[in-house]
């Protein structure tokens, strides 16, 4: 196994990991606030902004951990149809679309974002900045990167007439 190959391995273990403890938080944060408001009288007022903000980090890290493995929505039925030359152009300029998204939407417009909100704090969480809600955005984007570029070096060094299904679901 290669550098890159132990590096995305721990990566993608990393990552798994990261959206597992928080989903776990998630649900317990939203469990005490049911339980606070319901059976105590009052909820306790951090649970609804902490939900968000896992919601927003779970989304987020879980696009990007979904992308890395190739878990996200595909639909190659016509992509499949082509002339496996056609296919492998396609393919290459689906990966050069989403590193450029990535770049200017996620990383720079992201970054922005969160640098715009650092100096607001939460109103029941008055320790955490909303700029550190957006920062995910930017991470993720970072993530999203490095998995389009190799998908897309792999697709360079693929035979055309290998180069099938880009998701888990349809190859």
């Amino acid at each position: 196994m290669g550098a890159w190959q132990s590096f995305r391995t721990g990566l993608i273990r990393a990552l798994e990991k990261l959206v597992i403890v928080m989903v776990a938080v998630l649900t317990l944060t939203v469990l005490w606030g049911v339980f606070s408001r319901f059976v105590l009288g009052k909820q306790a007022a951090y649970t609804d902004e902490l939900a968000r903000v896992l919601l927003v980090w779970i989304s987020m890290i879980g696009a990007a951990l979904a992308f890395g493995e190739n878990a996200h929505l595909g639909v190659d039925y016509f992509v499949n149809k082509l002339h496996p030359e056609a296919r492998k152009t396609l393919s290459m300029i689906v990966q050069l679309v989403i590193m450029v998204l990535a770049i200017l939407v996620f990383i720079v417009g992201g970054w922005g974002l969160a640098m715009g909100q650092l100096g607001q704090q939460l109103p029941t969480m008055p320790w955490m900045s909303r700029g550190m809600v957006y920062v995910a955005i930017p991470i993720s984007g970072v993530f999203m990167l490095l998995f389009a570029i190799e998908n897309l070096i792999e697709i360079v060094k693929t035979p055309a007439d290998q180069i099938g299904a880009q998701t888990q679901a349809e190859g």
